[in-house]
């Protein structure tokens, strides 16, 4: 458990709460409390060796990456309790936002089996990567999402100085039902672009490569990533005027998502983005450097608990501007 999750201080009241509603659900839980110089992944580890049935997770994104890194390809799956202030895994897995339906989950729901993001060989993410703006904005997020003008300033300042930069993407999508198969842009548009180039270069303000549809500071980057479906997806932003960029963002700030010709839209295994520019990388909004970068999906390498089918649907948290509702997806093969 992370004991300052979604406060800038500890919440004294939270481990009560989460000790009643724990036990009201029949669970008997040892409690750990992550520290600065301790890594909750060998936490995991530890619970794994000592022949625990689930590590549950008490915060928010940040504490639960770092437990679920400690389980990946482990024999027992992870429970989430979402305390965070965005709680970006748990909205993408339609877990419940109230303490007592969280624990109701974790006593009587089911294990699903999710997709992990690795970069370079050595650094995983759940949310999402980026390259570009996005990375340079991405330190900036938290400040922006707050209100703090300074900040949103500064933001402004970098992202209407900010150029187009050369990137080559390099898509692999090396799955069994899709290797013979055409390579296609996944558009929700009339006018559809399909292309069977597996490498090419062209000039974007910024990628964004999705494990899930939400990431950051609550952002919706990607509403038809699916967390479990064995592919990233790779978004390309590419000729937006610096209005349509602002615009763009703030409406996913909000909550909102238009669908927008200009952002280019891929599933893939595994994506390579290089770069003649300087450009850099973030991971679940860790700095990664620049690129060359290697990214790729760890298919269903995660155990989670979920709702069973036969529990009500907790929806994400209404928002004051709810997103505008997205058509079906149609996987394109």
């Amino acid at each position: 458990m992370n004991p300052v999750s979604g406060d800038d201080e500890p919440n004294p009241m939270k481990l009560p709460d989460i000790l009643a509603a724990l036990e009201a659900e029949g669970i008997r839980a040892d409690l750990a409390f992550t520290k600065p110089d301790e890594s909750p992944a060998l936490i995991a580890q530890q619970a794994i060796s000592e022949g625990y049935d689930l590590v549950v997770v008490g915060g928010g994104d940040g504490t639960v990456s770092e437990v679920a890194k400690g389980l990946i390809d482990a024999p027992i799956p992870l429970g989430i309790i979402p305390i965070g202030t965005y709680n970006n895994i748990a909205h993408s897995l339609n877990l419940p936002m109230e303490l007592a339906s969280a624990c109701r989950v974790l006593a009587h729901g089911q294990t699903r089996q999710i997709d992990v993001g690795q970069a370079n060989g050595d650094r995983y993410f759940f949310e999402a990567a980026g390259i570009g703006l996005d990375a340079a904005l991405f330190p900036l997020g938290e400040e922006i999402k707050g209100g703090r003008w300074g900040r949103m300033l500064q933001a402004a300042r970098l992202a209407w100085g900010y150029q187009p930069q050369w990137l080559c993407l390099h898509l692999d999508r090396s799955l069994s039902d899709a290797r013979q198969r055409p390579f296609k842009p996944r558009r929700f548009l009339r006018r559809r672009v399909v292309s069977t180039r597996r490498e090419f270069c062209l000039p974007a303000l910024l990628v964004v490569v999705a494990n899930g549809p939400y990431y950051g500071t609550g952002f919706t980057v990607a509403p038809e990533a699916i967390i479990d479906d064995g592919l990233l997806t790779v978004s390309v932003f590419r000729g937006f005027s610096k209005w349509e960029l602002v615009r763009h963002f703030w409406s996913i700030s909000k909550g909102q998502y238009h669908y927008n010709p200009k952002i280019e839209t891929y599933s893939v295994a595994e994506v390579r983005l290089t770069s003649p520019a300087r450009l850099p990388v973030h991971v679940d909004g860790h700095p990664l450097g620049e690129v060359p970068v290697t990214l790729k999906v760890m298919k269903q390498a995660l155990r989670v608990v979920v709702p069973t089918e036969n529990m009500p649907t907790y929806e994400r948290q209404a928002d004051p501007n709810p997103p505008v509702a997205l058509p079906a997806p149609k996987r394109r093969l």
